[in-house]
């Protein structure tokens, strides 16, 4: 049987980083994934100024490509385009290349990625974590770390199946056509967006809709038309469920973090901030010995807060409230960039 401090399932951006904040610790640390890097998965791959500036306080010398896009536009329903330029770029990375950028920072600070699943863990009598993976290898460990995304199988096992997911749908049409982000409100995917992102190399369209796995055919047609509306060539269409009720931790040793957590913003589904803030919140709590709900207890209130944004936003009052403001582009602009601006990061 192998011994380690700590156990991390999932090698993607909150796995990575929290791997090598832990080896940067001195601490011992095993990563296991199932998928062979690099891999791709459903996500725009922005990174906002907060995100971008935690990244580069927390893994100093990072490297990693990105099309800095700073044009924003937006618009409700046929109303013209609330358009401004952010103070701050939006770094646009490809998640295939961004995640293998992050696991490549940790094995050269000398972590360690075994390829594997997990099955379950059990809590053992001297206070460690017994993890069994498909294969039947079992790991025992002082801390078990969730980073295994929004489908973990941690998560499943303590908390059940989500009670609370954001459908994502995206497409990507190769090349640069355009220079920046778009996203579109319509009562037609009330509550929802469509949105475009340039990225490198190509235009990635969106849409994103609170629904449930049985809405899936209905919200693929409802993309489609989108897409068609706005003069785009249908392509291929992938999608995935990110789950946005935060669950709260049950044990100090056994520590979800990432979308694994639910630590995504309710109202824009931005998850690689979060991902990379309780990944350093994961390692302070195992460093200082602190519980994980200590440790983490910005976000967890953070988390609370957002769904009350999240349901104001999408009520009648808010619905109209935010399409009067965007007959003012400067105010839009001054309320982004210092939404941007204001998160802040204790180290």
């Amino acid at each position: 049987m192998k011994h380690v401090d700590v156990l991390i399932i999932g090698a993607g951006p909150a796995g990575s980083v929290c791997g090598s904040l832990l080896k940067q610790a001195g601490v011992d640390c095993l990563i296991v994934d199932r998928a062979s890097f690099p891999r791709d998965k459903v996500c725009g791959g922005g990174l906002t100024v907060k995100a971008w500036r935690l990244l580069d306080m927390l893994l100093p010398g990072i490297k990693y490509e990105y099309r800095p896009i700073t044009r924003m536009r937006c618009q409700f329903e046929n109303d013209p385009v609330c358009e401004f330029q952010a103070e701050y770029a939006i770094r646009m990375t490809r998640r295939k290349d961004f995640d293998y950028a992050l696991l490549q920072y940790y094995q050269a600070h000398g972590g360690e990625l075994m390829k594997g699943s997990f099955e379950r863990f059990e809590q053992q009598a001297d206070g460690r974590v017994l993890v069994t993976l498909k294969s039947g290898e079992q790991i025992s460990c002082r801390y078990l770390i969730a980073a295994d995304g929004a489908g973990s199988l941690i998560r499943r096992q303590i908390h059940g199946a989500p009670k609370l997911h954001a459908l994502f749908l995206e497409q990507y049409n190769e090349g640069e056509t355009d220079n920046d982000v778009f996203v579109h409100f319509s009562s037609n995917y009330k509550p929802g967006v469509f949105y475009k992102f340039s990225s490198l190399g190509r235009d990635m369209y969106g849409f994103a809709s609170l629904e449930s796995n049985e809405d899936f055919p209905r919200h693929k047609a409802k993309f489609c038309e989108t897409l068609t509306k706005f003069g785009v060539p249908l392509g291929q269409i992938r999608g995935a469920y990110i789950p946005l009720n935060t669950v709260p931790p049950t044990a100090d040793n056994v520590i979800l973090i990432g979308d694994a957590g639910g630590f995504a913003n309710k109202l824009t589904g931005e998850g690689l901030y979060d991902a990379f803030k309780t990944a350093a919140n994961a390692k302070r709590a195992i460093v200082e010995g602190i519980p994980f709900r200590e440790a983490n207890a910005e976000e967890f209130r953070k988390m609370e807060h957002q769904v009350k944004v999240f349901k104001f936003f999408f009520s009648p009052i808010g619905w109209r409230l935010i399409r009067w403001g965007m007959r003012y582009p400067k105010v839009i602009k001054w309320l982004f960039d210092a939404k941007m601006k204001r998160e802040t990061f204790r180290a």
